[in-house]
């Protein structure tokens, strides 16, 4: 029967996977890929086409399973996730070789508590496409806090100048009025939520709190 059918019996505890069952990579349509690191492995140099067609098809599975980035550790079942599907009895020969369609991966164990299969390199360009993400989208969060401060400044220009002429009260007001909308669960900010800021700010001011920018 095969190893990976069945938890092996070892005091050693599985290395824990890094990734949470609750991140996904919906919004990814491509894989990025080392591939000189795969043109010099011993899998390509050792490996029939056949055993490297299916191996790479499922390190792409890996992308859409939970967590991301493993797969499951039944070989029956990867025998059918494959397309074609490929007879269990075959797939567990093709993974038996020493270059087979399983080389380099392993069991470990998820946050969620079960038992899955990672590949070191799979996990690391993962967790690099992870790290994008959240690049990305701390880009794009500032660019739309600018644009909303734009927008904010010009309306204040219109209801409260003395505040519009101040950096350091359009930042008050936003973070008042976006407190306002997570505690009342609104989207977008309503008319008594602007209105409710620019008193606060307008006390906050006659109090000292801000201090005055130096113009020419």
């Amino acid at each position: 029967m095969s190893s990976l059918n069945l938890r092996s019996v070892s005091s050693e505890p599985l290395p824990e996977y890094p990734i949470s069952s609750a991140v996904r990579l919906d919004s990814h349509g491509f894989m990025a890929w080392e591939f000189r690191r795969y043109l010099n492995s011993d899998l390509r140099w050792n490996a029939s086409h056949e055993v490297k067609g299916l191996w790479f098809e499922l390190v792409q599975l890996a992308h859409e399973q939970t967590p991301v980035g493993t797969l499951p550790a039944d070989r029956t079942r990867l025998a059918r996730m494959v397309v074609p599907a490929v007879d269990p009895l075959a797939f567990a020969s093709l993974a038996d070789r020493p270059f087979g369609i399983l080389h380099g991966w392993h069991e470990c164990e998820c946050d969620d508590g079960s038992i899955r299969l990672m590949h070191p390199t799979v996990t690391r360009v993962v967790l690099e496409a992870l790290t994008r993400k959240e690049l990305n989208g701390a880009r794009t969060d500032g660019a739309s806090r600018s644009r909303r401060l734009n927008r904010l400044g010009v309306t204040l220009g219109a209801l409260a100048p003395t505040i519009a002429s101040e950096a350091a009260q359009i930042y008050f007001v936003d973070a008042h009025i976006q407190n306002a909308m997570e505690l009342e669960g609104n989207k977008r900010r309503s008319d008594a939520q602007l209105h409710d800021a620019i008193q606060a700010c307008l006390v906050k001011a006659s109090a000292g709190h801000f201090r005055k920018s130096k113009k020419d």
